[in-house]
C-alpha cells in the first residue's frame, strides 16, 4: 500500500479538488510540465521508474527534465539537456548539489518537451514546445538492465533509437510504490533573478563590504568591484534571504561546483586570474 505522512489531508484535497482542477493539470503535464518543488511527492516503483499521483488520487507514469537551458547569443539552439525516466545516478547527483529545483515532470511518450533557451540572466531567446530531447544513459542502463543486458558503454545510436512510448507501454502495470524525495508544485515558475536583483546585489555587497566571504579578497577601486558577485547558496535564484546570499570574488564563485565552471569562460574571469597572479 502506498503510504502517506498525512492521509486525511490528501484525502480532503481529492474531495475538494474539480474536474476541471484535474484537466488542467493533465493539460499541464502534457504541454509545459509541473516544476518540482516542495509539496508533494514523486514516487518510483522497486526498478525505480518515475510516477507521481495527480491530485484525484490517480498515479501517472513521468519523465523527469530541465527545461530552461543558458546559452550565449553565440551558441546555437542545440538542447544538451536529457530526460530521466528512472531515479538514476544522475538525478541523485544533481539532487545532492542542490539542482532539485531545476526539474520539471511530465506525462509526454513522444520524446519532445516544451523547452527553453534563455541568458544567464533569464531573458528568453527561444522557447519551443516540442524539442526532441534524448534519454539520459544512465537512466537507459538501467532500463537495458532491466531487460538482461549489461552493457558498460552505450552507443550513440541506442540512445537515437529508444522508443519513449514503448517503455510507458511495457510499465503499465502498477508496483506497490517507496515514497522518495522527489516533489512538485501546481504551478510552474522559471528559476531566474528577481526583477530586483541587481538592487539586491548591490546592497548585500555594500553591507559585506564588497569582500569575498571565502578568499577574503576586496576590490581596490570601482572598477574591480565587478569581479564580486553574489552567490546563490541553495541555487534557486528566486531564493534573495540574506542566509542564501553569499558574497564571492569571480574566482571562488567559479569554483563553487562544476556547475559554475562556465565563469571561468568568461572575459572577466581571465582578467581577474591575470590581475591576482602578481
Amino acid at each position: 500500500m502506498i503510504q502517506f505522512s498525512n492521509f486525511d489531508f490528501f484525502l480532503k484535497s481529492v474531495k475538494d479538488f474539480t474536474q476541471e482542477d484535474l484537466l488542467e493539470e493533465r493539460l499541464t503535464l502534457l504541454k509545459n510540465g509541473i516544476d518540482i518543488d516542495f509539496s508533494k511527492d514523486i514516487f518510483t516503483n522497486p526498478h525505480e521508474v518515475l510516477f507521481t499521483i495527480l491530485s484525484d488520487g490517480s498515479v501517472k507514469r513521468v519523465n523527469l527534465y530541465i527545461a530552461e537551458q543558458i546559452i550565449t547569443t553565440k551558441e546555437k539552439f542545440i538542447p544538451k539537456y536529457k530526460y530521466h525516466i528512472y531515479q538514476c545516478q544522475t538525478l541523485q547527483e544533481m539532487f545532492s548539489h542542490n539542482r532539485k529545483y531545476r526539474y520539471k515532470i511530465n506525462t509526454r511518450v513522444d520524446g519532445t518537451f516544451f523547452y527553453r533557451y534563455i541568458s544567464f540572466y533569464g531573458d528568453i531567446y527561444k522557447e519551443i514546445e516540442n524539442e526532441k530531447l534524448k534519454i539520459c544513459k544512465n537512466c537507459l542502463k538501467k532500463y537495458l538492465e532491466e531487460k538482461g543486458i549489461y552493457q558498460h558503454h552505450i552507443p550513440n545510436e541506442v540512445v537515437e533509437n529508444f522508443d519513449l512510448k514503448k517503455f510507458h507501454k511495457e510499465h503499465k502495470v502498477l508496483y506497490e510504490f517507496d515514497i522518495k524525495d522527489f516533489e512538485f508544485p501546481q504551478d510552474a515558475k522559471l528559476n531566474i533573478y528577481t526583477k530586483n536583483w541587481k538592487y539586491v546585489s548591490k546592497k548585500i555587497k555594500q553591507k559585506r563590504d564588497w569582500t569575498c566571504e571565502e578568499c577574503g579578497f576586496r576590490p581596490k577601486n570601482d572598477d574591480q568591484k565587478r569581479f564580486i558577485h553574489l552567490h546563490h547558496i541553495n541555487a534557486n535564484k528566486t531564493d534573495n534571504q540574506e542566509t542564501n546570499l553569499k558574497v564571492l570574488c569571480i574566482k571562488c564563485h567559479a569554483n563553487v561546483d562544476k556547475y559554475h565552471n562556465r565563469i571561468k569562460n568568461t572575459k572577466d574571469y581571465k582578467k581577474f586570474i591575470y590581475l591576482t597572479s602578481y
